[in-house]
């Protein structure tokens, strides 16, 4: 990955003001001291300026372009949604690995409550994202080996009978395990029951592009063999690793929300897919595996929290703030999450897809998926979410350190040719051009 842009300007300033102070600091020379002809202003050409006695200031750095007003956001917002139409939206942006502005259009109650940027909605498949990031952390933490056999944490009988190789964390988080696409399910024993199975595996070798089929259930066997690994509920983990460091509340059971937080979930048209109430009423899991099903989907949170994850990834896994953003504080907060070589790893490719629905090929790297020329810009990692009329998408530039969550509830299935959904993705470039704007 390419080095970010710097955009604290306070901090060039600071170093500008420093270099132009040196030459006053330095030691005058000696006016008794003979002089050295080749250096006297005789002994300089005509065709050559003589050098000047002042020393001459440091130019002033060129000021580094602002980041994006909240005003600006959602005045993309209504351009793009004068198009389309949902019931709401909520965006944020990320600038140069950092967290930037946010905003929101619409309804997170039909007609009666707008949605705003810390509107809590169930994003659905961005979840595996996050799964995925805990993945890494766990094995920073040594807490789980990615490259172990699921037999390492499931037992001995958990074994794919077709396989050279066994399947592991890594394969799951590839969708190439081998496992065949089950119905979801709770509960360790039930789990193991499939696993243990030799009709459970398709035949075909784990982490091969043969093997790869995007699976729900091989995200729902992820999240429990992390607990398994790790000894403790997944949301746990995910709430004491990142959630509590980086100040957002956000769970992957939306029963740990209150109704008042969280978004009600609209289909096409406005059909109540999910009130408040069902999502704020849902079990809450008390031991390990319960919550399985929660997690290729389940992750309840804000657009503007999602972001600052995102910007993890963004900033080879530190959290940091932009001082200009900090509000009346002097200081902007920097928090390492994930070693950059974590970060590497997810966004390495194992190997290249082909969708079946004729949408374009992407790399499918550990979790994340990856293209070319894509929303404007050379490259972006990012992965999706349909679930509960829920359309979401997150991306950013790894060479920028830029990127851009969306969520939107009531919007109409559109699948555009890269194979993002369409509002999002519209969304999304719409934002890209905007920060290009500010870039000059």
């Amino acid at each position: 990955m390419e080095p970010m842009r710097l955009r604290n300007g306070i901090a060039l300033a600071a170093l500008a003001a420093l270099l132009a102070a040196l030459p006053a600091c330095q030691t005058t020379e000696d006016s008794s001291a003979p002089q050295d002809p080749a250096v006297s202003a005789g002994a300089w050409s005509s065709q050559e300026p003589a050098p000047s006695d002042v020393s001459q200031p440091e130019p002033e750095p060129e000021p580094e372009p602002e980041p994006l007003t909240q005003a600006e956001v959602a005045q993309v917002l209504e351009e793009v949604m004068a198009g389309y139409s949902a019931i709401g939206v909520s965006a944020a942006v990320i600038e140069d690995g950092m967290p930037g502005a946010s905003a929101a259009w619409g309804w997170a109650v039909n007609g009666e409550e707008a949605m705003t940027p810390d509107t809590k909605v169930r994003v659905a498949s961005l979840s595996k994202v996050i799964v995925g990031m805990c993945a890494a952390a766990m094995a920073e933490d040594g807490l789980a080996d990615l490259d172990a056999p699921l037999s390492a944490y499931w037992g001995s009988s958990v074994q794919d009978p077709y396989a050279q190789t066994q399947p592991s964390i890594r394969t799951l988080m590839s969708h190439s395990s081998g496992i065949k696409d089950f119905s979801l399910t709770r509960g360790v024993s039930k789990l193991r029951r499939i696993l243990s199975s030799p009709s459970s595996w398709r035949g075909v070798e784990p982490g091969s592009p043969e093997a790869w089929y995007y699976s729900n259930f091989g995200a729902s066997v992820l999240g429990s063999t992390l607990e398994l690994a790790s000894g403790q509920l997944l949301d746990d983990y995910l709430q004491s690793r990142f959630l509590q460091p980086l100040d957002i509340r956000a769970s992957l059971y939306a029963g740990r929300m209150a109704p008042e937080e969280v978004a009600v979930l609209y289909g096409s048209g406005g059909t109540i897919l999910r009130t408040r109430g069902q999502q704020a009423g849902q079990t809450v899991p008390t031991e390990i595996g319960a919550g399985s099903t929660y997690y290729p989907g389940g992750l309840t949170i804000s657009a503007k929290d999602l972001a600052k994850l995102v910007s993890v990834l963004a900033n080879d896994g530190a959290y940091q703030t932009d001082i200009r953003a900090a509000g009346n504080s002097d200081v902007a907060v920097s928090v390492s999450c994930l070693s950059p070589e974590s970060v590497e790893a997810m966004e390495t490719a194992q190997f290249s897809v082909t969708p079946e629905n004729g949408t374009a090929p992407f790399d499918q790297c550990l979790v994340l998926r990856h293209q070319e020329d894509l929303l404007g810009r050379d490259q972006l990692y990012y992965h999706t979410g349909n679930a509960y009329g829920v359309y979401s998408l997150l991306t950013y530039d790894p060479d920028t350190g830029d990127g851009v969550v969306v969520i939107t509830t009531g919007a109409a299935y559109r699948v555009d040719d890269r194979g993002l959904y369409e509002l999002p993705a519209q969304l999304s470039q719409a934002l890209y051009a905007k920060m290009e704007e500010h870039d000059g």
